[in-house]
């Protein structure tokens, strides 16, 4: 028997589903297969893993301990603020949002060109909004 073929019926072999001729072949070649013998080996390990992960006994109020630890943590978190920082907070985040907007319109700014000071063309100076001229009217012809 090879290894491929020993290492297909490793499960078989352990849950004693095979003919007792293969089951032979395989008990021979474990023999001398140090390999295959590794492999198996490793199959029994862990079977032996699941099996006392099957039998753990859980803990019922496991639960409820965890959930009382977070409601004492939370508990303490907000009685421990005093009024001051209470009331600092908010102001602490105002004062980020306004420098967060000015941090954006100076980099906003920073992105236009300084030399931009060209002169507006007649054309545009003319449109009145408010009337809402056609374009027709201020083309050169």
């Amino acid at each position: 028997m090879n290894c491929q073929l020993c290492q297909k019926n490793l499960d078989a072999y352990h849950e004693g589903r095979l003919s007792p001729d293969i089951r032979n072949q395989v008990e021979s070649h474990l023999k001398t297969c140090d390999s295959c013998k590794q492999i198996y080996n490793v199959l029994l390990l862990a079977d032996r893993v699941v099996e006392m992960e099957r039998n753990t006994d859980t803990d019922p109020f496991l639960v409820t301990r965890v959930m009382a630890g977070i409601a004492s943590l939370e508990t303490a978190g907000h009685e421990s603020e005093s009024g001051f920082i209470r009331m600092l907070r908010p102001v602490l985040i105002a004062a980020s949002m306004a420098a967060a907007v000015f941090l954006g319109v100076l980099a906003g700014n920073l992105s236009r060109p300084a030399g931009n000071t060209a002169e507006i063309p007649v054309e545009l100076a003319l449109i009145n909004d408010a009337v809402l001229e056609s374009v027709d009217v201020l083309s050169i012809e």
